[in-house]
């Protein structure tokens, strides 16, 4: 999970990057410090990662957290833009967006699986070892 956790955080600051310092390049009209924010959440991400180390439950449960902020915040954004009909898909801005969501969502989904297979993990090994004691 530490690996994907890695990837998402990577292509994030990457996403960021690309929105904030190749403004030109993707077609902004100026440079905006709002194109950095999947930078940003990708940078809270890795020190959740880097977190899980020593601390794998806290480190994840900190990256998904910010993971599942990202996912919102780019729902937030997209869906009225989406129903109003005034999304300008032309335009770097929406792209970015959309690729901040789309990564935050395969980790927060990814994540959220990972949680309940290790939660249904440690319930059915705390039952086999309450069974033994029993017997």
């Amino acid at each position: 999970m530490r690996v994907l956790c890695y990837v998402c955080s990577a292509l994030l600051i990457l996403t960021g990057g690309v929105g904030y310092f190749g403004w030109e390049a993707i077609g902004a009209s100026k440079q905006s410090l709002t194109a950095a924010i999947p930078a940003f959440v990708g940078i809270a991400m890795l020190i959740g990662g880097i977190l899980a180390i020593k601390n794998t439950m806290l480190g994840m449960h900190i990256s998904v957290l910010f993971s599942l902020l990202g996912t919102l915040a780019g729902f937030g954004r997209l869906v009225p833009g989406v129903i109003k009909g005034s999304l300008d898909w032309s335009a770097p801005a929406p792209k970015l967006i959309t690729a901040m969501t789309i990564i935050c969502l395969i980790f927060t989904v990814a994540a959220v699986r990972s949680f309940v297979a290790a939660r249904k993990a440690r319930e059915s090994q705390a039952s086999d070892t309450s069974d033994s004691t029993t017997n």
